[in-house]
């Protein structure tokens, strides 16, 4: 029976090191570079559904626990304000903490019953605070993207308030337009010099859709279940031929190279002499093809950065977001015993006068009460 391994094909060098061309050399260079771009991709697809079940059964509940320390904390500071007397310098700190609090647990934790107390030390109702923020970073977005695309957008074209989504979207509006200017084009009068290039460029398209077309085939031919009387080979068989039509919808070239290998439909000898017409039509598939993973892996990282809270140039892998992530299960329990010993020690009003008179309202924001809150956000 056919080894069920699958191995990478690439053309030996069975003579000297100046054997190989240079298309035979790119078709190495392309099978290396696809390889490790789909063990790239595979690492991210198999560690974010761990990332979320940690975070889900480990993370997120502590955040809840914080969250509804905080909610006691913000009631509290409330109590005091209206109960006891405090200097003008002392009401302000306080209402810094309640508001800074409040906006948290709004913002982070969907707490909107706590916008009344909010409402009631702000200058600002905090539904028309957020309209008026969100109008402003709007606007700027849309400034940015116009002179980075050199491109006009109407007001209500795009949700701005969310920067990796309204990336793909204009990628997604250049395309399009990309697309009418080429129209465009082709709808004038064209040159026969003009004519004789895209009827090039038709051609090698068509011969490239025939060379993975063909592989395809080859591959039904012998795979064909149907086809299969012995039941346990008529089994795998099925589960070849399901892995060649995904592999052939995705044109996943590589894929389907490996597949004639491992059912040795194919061997070295046929790897090393493929046609060289052929070879160029198999480096353009792979080139399309690792463009693909790339930009694959690409928005797969962008979002773990925007999900881990990370710069968006920032160098992210699994196993560092798994880091990142435990330790932000650290700090999370340090936060909450921090906020509970703060609970503990406001509930005396002599403790907390003398506390708030060395406190100080922070130049940036940030929650008096604890370290940086963790960033991570699967849901």
């Amino acid at each position: 029976m056919p080894s069920s391994q699958n191995k990478a094909p690439r053309i030996m060098e069975i003579q000297q090191p100046l054997h190989l061309s240079a298309t035979q050399k790119k078709f190495n260079g392309l099978i290396r570079k696809i390889t490790f771009q789909k063990k790239r991709l595979a690492s991210w697809q198999e560690a974010m559904p761990q990332l979320q079940q940690e975070a889900a059964a480990k993370l997120y509940p502590l955040q809840k626990i914080y969250s509804e320390h905080q909610a006691k904390m913000a009631a509290l500071l409330d109590n005091h304000y209206t109960t006891e007397k405090f200097s003008r310098n002392q009401q302000d700190k306080i209402k810094y903490l309640i508001l800074e609090i409040c906006e948290e647990l709004i913002s982070m934790h969907g707490r909107h019953d706590m916008k009344i107390l909010y409402n009631q030390y702000s200058e600002d109702d905090f539904d028309a605070q957020v309209q008026q923020d969100a109008a402003m970073q709007s606007d700027f977005m849309k400034s940015m993207f116009e002179q980075a695309f050199d491109v006009t957008l109407d007001d209500n074209e795009f949700d701005f308030s969310d920067p990796i989504k309204i990336a793909e979207q204009m990628a997604d509006k250049i395309t399009d337009q990309q697309r009418q200017a080429e129209e465009q084009r082709n709808s004038r009068k064209k040159s026969a010099k003009l004519q004789a290039k895209e009827a090039r460029e038709q051609k090698e398209q068509a011969d490239i859709s025939k060379s993975i077309q063909a592989v395809y085939r080859q591959l039904v031919a012998a795979l064909h279940p149907d086809r299969e009387p012995d039941p346990v080979e008529r089994e795998r068989k099925t589960e070849l031929m399901q892995k060649v039509t995904v592999a052939y919808g995705k044109r996943d070239l590589l894929q389907l190279l490996e597949l004639q290998l491992s059912v040795e439909q194919i061997d070295q000898n046929n790897i090393n002499n493929i046609a060289e017409d052929r070879l160029k039509h198999f480096n353009r598939i792979l080139q399309n093809q690792l463009n693909e993973i790339t930009e694959e892996i690409m928005f797969a990282e962008m979002g773990f950065r925007n999900t881990a809270g990370l710069s968006p140039y920032e160098p992210v892998t699994p196993k560092r977001l798994q880091t990142l992530l435990k330790q932000d299960i650290r700090n999370m329990r340090e936060i909450i015993s921090k906020i509970q010993h703060d609970l503990r020690t406001f509930q005396d009003i002599k403790k907390f006068k003398l506390w708030l008179k060395d406190y100080q309202i922070p130049v940036d924001d940030f929650d008096p009460f604890s370290m940086d809150m963790s960033p991570f956000d699967f849901r």
